[in-house]
């Protein structure tokens, strides 16, 4: 029996390539799709949050095409970043042209400089410093280090760059004085396009997959693992044995919840950190907010998000004719709720100093999603923590995928990926009691 933790995409991937080989998916909510959904507020579609599809690799294109036959859109993207004032096309490093002199002169020659320097390659090596040793100084001091602060509510000095160098593209020299003479640079980096769907929110992804997936159970929370005895205890009182597990489920409550197996596991997961996002969805009575922009970053202190999108600029369909759908979005610390009130208060007035929002713009929906976790701390601790229960887990028969399961940073794509990957595997009998 194969006990799949977690009816997310990567969970659900895994069951529903493991083909004739016995399984299980054990889901807490009482719908598919973990963080992959969206819900209905009074007639807008409210993703949680913004969820792109970005699809390379030929594997999960043909499986998205096969279970979606023209379902969605492939869409340009059409990013920007609002900074000192000005906005800017993404990505910042090759559009600075509009930003005050003196700002893209210390970024060309932080930039210039930067050439000399050997990109690191040590995995310890912290994210503030190779953001230098890749940008410069003043790429990364106006943009690159003040945002991902925002973001990941940690700084960038007690970081690790691991999470990173894969998904920011470093442009050539041409294409930086260019940009900040003001000629575009288009198409950079692994999001330059993106699909969505034409109806209907990202919601419709995991539903085709879980139409896939025979043996799932809803509403069933677990609350132990027995990693010797190979039991998963549920908060029904129900238990299931297994011989290989794949868990999905945030690592640091899985390790506080194993018993047996490895020592120091509940203290390991004391040892990993991340962020929390809260994300305000608001419905607006007035069509084309934000100027056609799908997303827009917000790397300034006096912005208290870091993260805008306007998913009715990309997709008519999640919301009334007439209107526009807007998401916000706020990195909190480990442990710290949102005040939504106060949130809300600023968020609107800096919504509105910076033209998305106007006074007069009718609010019909608002509703707010909170994600704990949010994104994965990238830190020393977490290289530490990950090197050494990895191949202590896999001796029990435990494979860890998923943005969570795995605690690394990821994205649908390689959600999808990770399940038809470790069901791969175990059909080859590449485990521990297979």
């Amino acid at each position: 029996m194969i006990l799949i933790l977690g009816g997310g995409l990567a969970g659900m991937s895994t069951a529903m390539h493991l083909g004739k080989r016995e399984h299980l998916v054990l889901e807490a909510a009482t719908m598919p799709g973990g963080l992959c959904r969206t819900r209905d507020v009074d007639g807008f579609l409210f993703d949680y949050t913004g969820h792109l599809l970005h699809l390379r690799d030929e594997r999960i294109i043909r499986l998205v095409d096969e279970l979606l036959p023209d379902a969605f859109e492939t869409i340009e993207r059409d990013a920007r970043i609002r900074t000192h004032g000005v906005t800017l096309p993404f990505p910042f490093q090759a559009n600075l042209h509009g930003l005050p002199r003196e700002v893209v002169s210390d970024c060309l020659v932080g930039f210039s400089e930067s050439l000399a320097r050997p990109i690191p390659d040590d995995p310890e090596t912290s994210f503030e410093e190779w953001s230098l040793a890749v940008f410069g100084r003043g790429i990364s001091d106006t943009f690159m280090l003040p945002y991902n602060c925002k973001l990941f509510r940690r700084r960038p000095a007690e970081m690790t760059a691991d999470w990173v160098s894969w998904a920011v593209p470093k442009p050539t020299l041409r294409e930086v004085v260019d940009g900040a003479l003001g000629v575009r640079n288009e198409g950079m980096g692994y999001n330059s396009t993106f699909r969505y769907p034409r109806q209907g929110g990202i919601g419709v992804l995991p539903e085709a997959v879980a139409a896939r997936v025979e043996h799932m159970r809803l509403g069933q929370r677990v609350t132990e693992v027995d990693l010797d005895r190979r039991v998963v205890r549920t908060e029904g009182g129900e238990s299931h044995d297994y011989d290989e597990l794949v868990m999905t489920l945030p690592l640091p409550a899985f390790l506080r919840m194993a018993r047996g197996g490895p020592q120091g596991l509940a203290d390991k997961a004391a040892r990993l950190d991340w962020s929390v996002v809260a994300c305000w969805n608001l419905g607006i009575e007035r069509p084309g907010v934000a100027d056609g922009a799908h997303w827009i970053y917000f790397p300034d202190a006096d912005t208290p998000f870091y993260r805008a999108g306007v998913p009715t600029n990309f997709s008519a369909g999640v919301a009334p004719p007439g209107t526009s759908s807007l998401y916000v979005e706020f990195g909190l610390p480990r442990g710290q709720r949102p005040d939504r009130e106060r949130l809300e208060r600023a968020a609107r007035a800096a919504l509105e100093r910076e033209g998305i929002l106007l006074p007069d713009d009718k609010i019909l929906a608002s509703d707010w999603i909170v994600i704990d976790p949010g994104y994965v701390i990238f830190d020393a601790e977490r290289q530490r923590v990950m090197d050494e229960v990895v191949p202590q887990l896999e001796e029990f028969g435990v494979h860890l995928i998923g943005r969570y399961g795995a605690w690394t940073y990821s994205y649908m794509e390689r959600a999808l990926l990770d399940g038809l990957e470790v069901a791969r595997r175990l059909e080859q009998g590449v485990g521990h009691g297979v």
